[in-house]
């Protein structure tokens, strides 16, 4: 047995990975993994409720835990509603992480960030009066109030030895879209946004594998230095580059596991549970 990064290597196992221990130790998904992660959806958020201000007046203009707001009245508020803030977002860097992810990020709806989660207190003729019960980032006039749905924490399982070269498992297959705060590279506990949905026959609690092949290792932009190594070197012959029918005959790599914690029909939202090493967006997912 040895210890590479943290990360337990077993001969036996053919090189198989296996869970560390800090994520062994906890149990679940907190409510801040569950409540703050954000999701894309083609859903409509236009609830007719936004956030207008607090008692404060103008004298302040971010809102957090305790704080009382005021938000445009809808429909079915009572006091005692609980609903979550919201916030449209979108990566302003020009640049694609991976060929093809902003027309992906277009098809799968609107990315929102997670803002809050407020109680209404009172009900007045136009408007609410709400409290900021647990906030994931300071809420701000115009944000949006949606219902909210409460979420479960699905237990992550006991640790367990995963094959870094497993096979395919023959079920739907995805890619890692975007990352929460808009990361390039992720590990454990990093918030990830995939493609795959209930249209897939994905639900809360499936685990998700991820994986690289050497095609799309070879695809990925950040290791073109790498493909463009020189095969001659004072005439002398160094090696070859390889065909696309070699690369494609090379086992894939399994770099780690991915809990679903929402799902919407094309998309979903979660939660690295193990990584062996950086997950890139762009990389495969494929559910277990």
């Amino acid at each position: 047995m040895g210890r590479i990064g943290g990360v337990v290597i077993s001969l036996a196992m053919g090189l198989a990975l296996a869970f560390p221990a800090r994520m062994a130790a906890q149990g679940a998904p907190t409510e801040a993994d569950l409540y703050c992660a954000g999701f894309i959806t083609h859903r409509s958020m236009d609830a007719g409720m936004s956030v207008l201000g607090s008692e404060d007046g103008g004298f302040k203009n971010e809102y957090g835990d305790g704080d009382l707001i005021y938000l445009s009245r809808g429909q079915g508020a009572t006091p005692g509603s609980q609903f979550v803030v919201v916030r449209p977002i979108r990566d302003t860097n020009p640049h694609e992480s991976f060929p093809g992810q902003r027309q992906m990020m277009i098809q799968l709806g609107t990315l929102y960030s997670e803002i809050a989660r407020v109680q209404v207190r009172i009900v007045h003729e136009a408007s609410l009066t709400a409290e900021v019960v647990d906030s994931c980032e300071p809420i701000v006039a115009g944000d949006l109030a949606i219902p909210l749905t409460p979420r479960s924490a699905p237990a992550y399982r006991m640790p367990k030895v995963t094959d870094r070269f497993a096979p395919s498992s023959g079920k739907p297959t995805g890619v890692v879209v975007a990352a929460r705060e808009f990361q390039q590279n992720v590990g454990e506990g990093h918030i990830v946004y995939l493609n795959l949905g209930r249209n897939q026959g994905a639900q809360v609690g499936s685990y998700v594998r991820v994986f690289r092949t050497a095609l799309s290792r070879n695809q990925n932009p950040f290791e073109q230095a790498a493909r463009e190594y020189l095969t001659t070197s004072m005439g002398q012959q160094m090696g070859r580059q390889l065909t696309r029918a070699e690369l494609a005959g090379l086992p894939r790599t399994v770099l780690g596991e991915v809990i679903l914690l929402a799902v919407e029909d094309a998309s979903s939202t979660g939660i690295v549970t193990f990584s062996g090493e950086e997950i890139s967006l762009g990389d495969q997912v494929e559910l277990e």
